[in-house]
């Protein structure tokens, strides 16, 4: 059976600010609204942008670099898209900005969050700061490039590194240990910018620079380095958003580990296969599920394709892993469904979360780990993440409850249909709000696999 996805959220918001910034017109192909997608796109025809759909494509005509910004900036969007829409604001210096709400509780809250926010990322002049209203200028000055942990650049910054550089028309130059989420970068290169993004390492070195660094006992990393020079204008291309990876790594762990009917193959179509945040898929092959890229498509600037994904042979069950930090870090949004992909693996699996978000997905750890730990598996949660160690037939397991966030949900959805257990997941709707059409997608592996139980 083919089953085609969501489109992948964040690239599609990334597409959309760059159609803002084409002096043109771009077409994207089979063109489907992402979650939030529509909403993103609203506050972008405040800075100019004008779209229409016809059709399976959406047309968009975008201002260059001369869009206009609205001194009224938004504060209600989450932080990746915030930073993004603020810094088109942050190309003019002189015009005064305001973040502004109503003066109840709620109100004095949400400008203080985006007061922080704001503060985390950019230097800024304050011209007035009370309870429900926070107005200022950008500052010339840029902070200071600070990498994670891994000797990345934390994507967030990257992205508001890379587009602010370019909307001032200037000059920026860094160097990263590994590639993670850089999908906006590999946009740039694709719509014309002056962008090298290139890996480096003893290649780049002379003959007597390696010899030496050699007697030194030195080891030469290599490194990804990134130099964005000053582009006048960029032009028009035709694009296309690829496939939520995280919608097809749920249908991926469901056919591996659902007991589906031997025979069954599912593709999923056109899926957006980034390594730099489709590792997800690496780390459950590692673990012995059958994945297959039937079609891999390098365009549009980054790498998309078709999976088909296989049942375990029989009597074969997934085995534990150890995934580090390096890892992890292309998996994030991937980590529940990982998790739940341990409760079926023979041995310990341990997923190692990098130093940075630790403390904010420990909580999320432990909400998850109460909810796995139903099924009769050992869950154990530390410092650095999760430790798992499967079970072979997991027969229990009810009342589970993704809460608040989505990708707990989808991970323990997935986790109850492979179980067969009757009881909804708790706050699915949260899941359906993210993911729509999910859980029925889902739902037809099993009824394709129920329906080839009875013609066989």
């Amino acid at each position: 059976m083919d089953l085609l996805i969501n489109p992948d959220r964040e690239r599609t918001k990334l597409a959309l600010l760059m159609a803002l910034l084409v002096n043109g017109r771009t077409v994207f192909e089979d063109f489907a609204w992402a979650t939030g997608a529509e909403r993103f796109a609203a506050t972008l025809k405040e800075f100019g942008l004008e779209y229409e759909q016809q059709g399976h494509q959406l047309v968009v005509s975008g201002k260059g670099f001369q869009y206009s910004v609205p001194t009224l900036l938004p504060i209600d969007f989450p932080e990746y898209e915030s930073v993004l829409l603020w810094t088109l604001a942050s190309k003019s210096c002189d015009t005064v900005y305001t973040f502004a709400a109503d003066g109840d509780e709620a109100g004095v809250a949400s400008v203080n969050a985006a007061k922080a926010l704001l503060q985390k990322y950019f230097k800024v002049n304050v011209q007035a700061d009370e309870p429900a209203r926070f107005a200022f200028c950008f500052d010339m000055a840029e902070p200071p490039i600070r990498k994670d942990s891994l000797g990345n650049v934390p994507y967030i910054m990257r992205n508001r590194l890379l587009l602010r550089t370019l909307v001032r028309s200037e000059y920026l130059a860094f160097e990263e240990a590994s590639v993670v989420r850089d999908q906006l970068t590999r946009m740039l290169q694709y719509f014309g910018v002056a962008l090298k993004y290139e890996g480096r390492g003893m290649e780049q070195l002379s003959e007597f620079e390696r010899r030496l660094m050699m007697a030194q006992g030195k080891k030469i990393e290599r490194t990804q380095a990134t130099e964005l020079s000053e582009t006048k204008v960029i032009t028009a291309r035709d694009y296309y958003i690829p496939g939520d990876s995280t919608e097809a790594f749920a249908i991926a762990l469901l056919v591996t580990v659902g007991g589906v009917h031997k025979d069954t193959v599912v593709k999923v179509k056109n899926v957006d296969l980034n390594g730099g945040r489709a590792g997800a898929f690496g780390c459950l092959k590692r673990m012995g599920a059958n994945i297959e890229t039937v079609s891999r498509r390098e365009k549009f600037g980054d790498v998309f394709g078709d999976l088909e994904i296989r049942p375990l042979a029989a009597g074969k069950r997934l085995q534990g892993r150890r995934f580090s930090e390096e890892i992890i870090s292309t998996s994030l949004e991937e980590y529940a469904l990982l998790s739940v992909a341990a409760c079926f693996a023979g041995g310990e699996t341990i997923l190692r979360l990098p130093k940075e978000v630790r403390e904010q997905i420990r909580p999320v750890n432990e909400f998850l780990a109460e909810n796995l730990r139903k099924t009769g598996v050992e869950v154990g949660v530390y410092d650095d993440g999760i430790v798992i160690r499967g079970m072979e037939n997991i027969v229990n397991g009810s009342d589970f409850d993704g809460g608040e966030w989505p990708q707990v949900g989808l991970a323990l959805t997935v986790l109850s249909l492979a179980i067969q257990n009757d009881e909804p997941v708790g706050h699915v709707e949260v899941v359906e709000q993210s993911f729509p059409g999910i859980v029925d997608k889902l739902k037809s592996v099993l009824v394709q696999e129920n329906s080839e139980k009875e013609g066989a």
